[in-house]
């Protein structure tokens, strides 16, 4: 197998709000701190609010094939609970039925929290662990010769929410475990141990130390796996 070596010095990321950043803030993200490391162009596919299933329309207008890197991140928006039966809509690729169509369901989702329906009808993760894995293991597929880091979810200061973003983190770590081109990037428990310095008052989003956190963790386990690869590589 031949893999990041013989890619151009490209990376693209696909992720939620962590990945793309607060609208206005200069922090620099973690995807872009990656790049800056490695020394390589970035295409930054990181979409507030989203969920593997804007992945897969971003993975098909920005495919990974050709790039050294893969970078996915995703689980905060796919992990939360939502009424089942619940409508979801796309926010990417956006159209102006689609804007309308979310504002209708922002309203119904209230109404439902009003009328305790999670409690009545039961409550489910907005993506199931089982499809979120599907969609990410189609990614990875999509492009065998690009390498994949697969990071964790960010822990959540809104702690009960902290259980399904783990089993979701330990879905995503079997998952690098069983495709020879991705590896899984572990930064949940760090993350949370600074948690002070690394997530912002909102409980959510990353601070410029937790974005330092998260691309330095990516680099070090990308440089391990092709240290890995040219090793293997090398003649006898």
């Amino acid at each position: 197998m031949t893999l990041a070596k013989t890619m151009e010095k490209r990376c693209i990321a696909y992720g939620d709000c962590n990945t793309e950043g607060l609208k206005g803030s200069t922090i620099p993200l973690w995807p872009e701190l990656v790049a800056a490391q490695l020394e390589m162009a970035l295409t930054n596919c990181g979409h507030t609010m989203s969920t593997t299933r804007e992945m897969s329309e971003y993975a098909r207008s920005h495919p990974a094939a050709g790039t050294a890197l893969g970078m996915i991140q995703y689980g905060l928006v796919d992990s939360w609970l939502t009424f089942r039966g619940a409508p979801y809509v796309l926010y990417y690729p956006d159209r102006p039925l689609r804007k309308v169509a979310r504002r209708v369901v922002k309203k119904l989702k209230k109404m439902a929290r009003t009328l305790k329906l999670q409690q009545r009808i039961g409550a489910v993760e907005q993506v199931p662990v089982e499809e979120y894995i599907q969609r990410i293991r189609a990614v990875v597929r999509s492009a065998p010769d690009t390498l994949f880091a697969l990071v964790a979810t960010a822990p959540n200061l809104d702690e009960p929410r902290n259980p399904r973003i783990q089993r979701y983190n330990s879905a995503l770590a079997a998952l690098a475990a069983d495709e020879p081109n991705a590896f899984y990037v572990d930064t949940y428990d760090s993350l949370w141990g600074s948690r002070a310095e690394s997530l912002m008052e909102d409980g959510t989003h990353l601070t410029a130390a937790g974005h330092r956190l998260v691309a330095d963790a990516v680099v070090r386990e990308y440089l391990a796996v092709t240290a890995g690869i040219d090793k293997e590589a090398a003649p006898e």
